[in-house]
Formats: structure tokens, sequence, C-alpha cells
């Protein structure tokens, strides 16, 4: 899934803007990077971006970043009757056989039907299609917060395929397989709330992962490491937490994460920076932010989706905020990544082409408008 463009009207701090995420050729950009002063409406476009795919995965109970509520208080800019977004995406051919996988399972009808030699031409999946979400309904609905319509109209099913496919699993587990979520693309958010729980025991032996809350760092990497001891690379590639610990390493340098370590009263997780070795608890904030990224993209399963990053450059060295760019930038995950930064520095990291501006940075603007 990659987005194509927003138009956002009445919408938290936003009157009316309209932004186009494409290149030259009309094709979705890897990267882009929003930059504004405080106030300007950064994060108003992340939660955009977030509560269009939410609404479409879970209908009756979208789930939101923390912080930001179904409230017309909130999401309905000064004294306007309504909010409204428009988002045009597009997904791949591989993402489409994935989709059609889950609606299989589910024994509904395919949203994609296959030629003969096996290609997808119905419809043409290198044209986009048109979300329209608006917030109230004009009429009201005890059950859907917002309305919202979808062209063409299977586009719906297609965009809200991840919660289609956790129900899939939750309803006929032995029919889907989980790793359908790393073929179908979602949403992984990561906004300005991101710190660590800093739990210091878990037990491997009741990990629910389906019920962790994302932020529960240790107890993920606990999930992951006692995966990964006896993880088979041969047959399913490189294990999740060595995913984790590669890009850590890389980013942090020479800071390295070693491993988990289990004891009869505690566990966590193991640093070395030189000779130094420490824990967890003993760790900067930088390195907290590091983490928290790179286990929320794992835990969200962030492949072929659009993450959204706000303010990247959050507790972060100049250096690390560069290394942990160029990292992502050439992680194989065919993701869309979407910054926000109100940072010379940061905003000087970027192709001029990647560069979205709201405004100046050096105006004092209270909103887009």
């Amino acid at each position: 899934m990659k987005l194509h463009s927003l138009q956002i009207n009445n919408f938290r701090a936003i009157d009316h803007l309209e932004l186009d995420f494409t290149d030259t050729l009309s094709r979705p950009k890897q990267i882009s990077l929003i930059v504004g002063p405080n106030g300007s409406g950064k994060t108003s476009i992340l939660d955009a971006i977030q509560i269009v795919v939410r609404t479409l995965e879970e209908p009756y109970k979208p789930r939101l970043r923390e912080g930001l509520k179904w409230s017309v208080a909130q999401l309905v800019r000064g004294r306007g009757t309504q909010a409204q977004i428009e988002f045009e995406y597009s997904i791949e051919e591989e993402e489409a056989k994935a989709i059609n996988e889950v609606f299989q399972a589910l024994g509904r009808p395919l949203p994609f039907q296959s030629s003969p030699d096996g290609l997808f031409p119905l419809p043409p999946l290198t044209n986009s299609a048109i979300v329209k979400w608006q917030y109230p309904r004009l009429k009201d609905s005890p059950k859907r917060p917002c309305r919202v319509s979808i062209f063409p109209k299977q586009s719906a099913t297609v965009l809200g395929a991840r919660g289609r496919l956790a129900k899939a699993i939750e309803n006929n587990r032995h029919l889907v397989q989980h790793n359908l979520f790393e073929r179908i693309g979602g949403i992984c958010y990561l906004d300005q709330r991101r710190s660590l729980r800093l739990v210091e025991n878990c037990s491997l032996f009741i990990i629910q992962p389906d019920n962790l809350a994302s932020d529960d760092v240790l107890t993920w990497l606990a999930y992951y490491y006692h995966k990964h001891v006896g993880w088979n690379v041969e047959k399913y590639g490189e294990s999740h937490f060595s995913k984790i610990q590669k890009l850590f390493n890389r980013v942090c340098h020479p800071t390295q994460l070693v491993k988990l370590e289990c004891g009869p009263d505690t566990d966590t997780l193991i640093f070395k920076h030189d000779s130094l070795e420490y824990n967890l608890l003993q760790m900067s904030s930088g390195e907290h932010q590091i983490l928290r990224i790179l286990v929320s993209l794992v835990s969200e399963t962030a492949v072929n989706s659009i993450v959204l990053i706000d303010e990247v450059e959050l507790h972060l060295h100049p250096n690390w905020q560069q290394q942990l760019l160029q990292a992502l930038r050439e992680e194989k995950s065919n993701n869309q990544y979407i910054f926000t930064t109100h940072s010379p520095y940061v905003r000087d990291l970027f192709f001029t082409n990647e560069i979205i501006n709201l405004n100046n940075l050096e105006t004092s603007s209270n909103a887009s408008r």
C-alpha cells in the first residue's frame, strides 16, 4: 500500500491542505519529509493518514494513537461542522494476491479476478483509488463514528485488508498464515509519545503477542529472542530479533545490543559500549528511541506499509539521526516512510524533492491555512 495524495479539510489544526506524495512520474515516493514549525499541522497530517486506514481496518472501533479520541472537540477544527479527508492510494500485484487469499479464507468474493495467465489486470494496479472520509456522520449512527466513500467500490475491502486478515486468523487459524501480514500493507505510526515500558520481568512461557502493548519493548524482545534461539534461518530467513539487533548496532555504533539475559528474579537486555556492559534500565534516552522505533517496525509488521514517524529527531544525536534515516532508506521492506520535523539539520539530510514545506521554519504560524 502506498499513499499518492492527501486532501484535508477542517481536521484538527488544518483548515485546508493538499499534499502530493508522488514523484515526477506519478509514482509514490519511498520517503517524504514534512517540515514546519510547531503548530503548523504536521502531526495532524499523520493523524489524518492513520485515521482513514484504521477506519477501514476496524470500522466499529478504529484504533488511534494514544491521546487521540473520537470526539468532535479533538477531530473537527474550530467551530466547523464536519472534518473531511480524501486519501488516494495504490497497491502492487503481490499485495493483491495476498488480499485474495484472505478473502478466499473468509469465503468472500475475491476483490481481484485473475486472468488465465495468472496476472491481475482488473482493476489495473497502477491506477490509484480514492477514499473520502467524513466525521461526524451527518446522520447519527450508534456503531460507525464516521462516513466513508470509496472509488472504485472494492477499494474499501482492499485498504482495510489487514483488519480482515486479523479476523480470518481469529476465525480460521488453520486456513490462514500469519505471515500474510508481511505481504499486505498497513499503518505503523510512531508518535511523539514513543517511550519504553521499563518492565523488569517477563515470562517466555505465557507471552501472547496478540495482547502485547506496542511499547512493552522488553516483552516483545523476550518473545523474539525466544523464537530466535531455535529459528530456522534457511527456511524463514533472518529472525525478528536478528533484524532488530542488526539495525540497532548499525545506528548506535559503537553501542551494541548483545542479548536477552534471564535470571530467577529479573529479565533484561544486555548492551555493550566498548568493554562496558549494562542493562535496559541504564540506557540513554537516545538508545530508548532507537530501540522503540525498531521494535515497533517489527511488532507492527511494517512491510509494504506506510510508516509515520513524528519528529524523527526526538532525543537523537545528529549522527544517530543521520544513521537511522540511512538505515531506513536501505531497509528492504518496501515501506513508504513519511517523517515530520522542525529541525533544519534533519531537513538538510533529505533531497529537495522529498521535502514538503508547510511553512518557513523561522515563522511562528499556529496552523496550516
